[in-house]
């Protein structure tokens, strides 16, 4: 209520939103009774969500982290609206030095102890150098009403533990423990913006090539490639295990939003991502067979072509009988003879009729199907990107 006092005697261009999640009751509306009234008066726009927390929770999980999810996803529903939007949160002083010994518990890296920012990622917290006590003496000094949540004063949640015994205790037994923690945090923020200049690039050339030298990862201290992580939106907890990775081949499985799994090549880490491209099989009739051949074509007599011919990602298990070999032999083994990437591995293609595989692109051809200078309908095949998923011709 006090920050938005201060927006609205700023002139700032505001409006408010209020999630009503219905965990206390009456005081649940009564809350939002007062915010929807104290935004009337002073004639500004007031949204309210209500949310009912209590049935999201009847499967299990934690309350103030689903709580957190569904502000936070309308925030950022609102960030999204417009770039220009900020969502402005009123945590002060004491939340701050609260959740420094919060993640310092939990060993959140330097990140977790830089804690809250003034400003990131389209939220700005104006007060975060104003203690509680300075903004109680000023909400009663502009007679501002507000409401406390009394769930605050319950010891079940380990920050209200904090705020309710262990720092008050602190506070007495040390005169300065509010400045000193602040002091640590400025240092860990100052920390937090020297790793990620530092790493930015590197997530960068990650995200356009989908590759980590490996010798570039061995130089970064643990710090740093917690930052890397970060930035790529990946688990922490999969460092040690990447470390752990030795020989070409091996692989972790991620299963983020933008990757899946990380494999081990010979001088580098591929990170392999989750949408795969689609590809097109375009199939051409022509009259005979060129003087030089080359791998990105592939020629079939059509008389003994099965069917279609299909296009897809090779599977574990598919086999091809190569021109020049007695017998067949794995894709899997044509791929690792041929020492491709890992992200090649990934996405190697086949091409194959209703009955087997005629081709493993631009390794080697089958020998079932090719045409030969006695061959009457000669099909010619290449393969181009395609938005589709799957093409096949008669």
């Amino acid at each position: 209520m006090v920050l938005l006092h201060l927006l609205k005697s700023l002139n700032v261009n505001v409006a408010v939103i209020h999630v009503n999640y219905q965990l206390r009751g009456e005081d649940s509306n009564r809350d939002a009774e007062l915010v929807k009234a104290s935004c009337y008066k002073l004639n500004i726009p007031c949204e309210t969500q209500i949310v009912d927390l209590k049935k999201t929770l009847e499967n299990g999980g934690n309350l103030q982290d689903e709580a957190r999810k569904v502000r936070y996803t309308w925030f950022g529903e609102i960030i999204a609206k417009n770039p220009n939007n900020r969502i402005a949160l009123a945590h002060h002083q004491d939340d701050q030095v609260e959740t420094f010994l919060m993640n310092l518990a939990r060993k959140s890296g330097v990140l977790g102890l830089a804690c809250m920012k003034h400003e990131r990622n389209g939220i700005v917290r104006p007060l975060l150098d104003f203690s509680k006590a300075e903004i109680l003496k000023y909400a009663t000094n502009h007679s501002i009403q507000w409401r406390e949540d009394q769930s605050n004063r319950s010891n079940n949640y380990t920050r209200n533990r904090l705020r309710n015994e262990f720092i008050p205790f602190l506070k007495t037994e040390f005169d300065d423990f509010n400045s000193s923690v602040l002091l640590m945090i400025d240092a860990f923020q100052k920390k937090q913006i020297e790793l990620e200049k530092k790493i930015v690039p590197i997530s960068q050339s990650i995200h356009e090539t989908n590759t980590l030298s490996i010798s570039i990862f061995e130089t970064l201290d643990e710090f740093e490639q917690v930052e890397l992580f970060r930035q790529l939106k990946l688990p922490a907890s999969s460092i040690p295990r990447l470390l752990e990775l030795k020989e070409r081949g091996k692989r972790i499985e991620i299963n983020n939003s933008n990757y899946q799994s990380v494999v081990r090549d010979e001088h580098q880490f591929t990170f392999l991502k989750k949408s795969q491209g689609s590809f097109k099989l375009i199939v051409t009739e022509v009259d005979s067979l060129p003087n030089e051949f080359d791998k990105s074509h592939a020629y079939f007599d059509a008389s003994k072509v099965e069917g279609k011919l299909h296009i897809r990602i090779w599977q574990i298990g598919d086999r091809i009988s190569p021109v020049g070999m007695r017998g067949s032999q794995l894709i899997s083994e044509i791929i690792k003879d041929a020492k491709i990437t890992a992200d090649a591995k990934q996405n190697q293609l086949i091409v194959h009729d209703d009955s087997s595989v005629l081709w493993c692109v631009g390794l080697k051809i089958g020998r079932i199907a090719i045409a030969d200078s006695n061959s009457g309908k000669i099909l010619r095949c290449s393969v181009i990107a395609s938005e589709e998923e799957e093409s096949e011709v008669q």
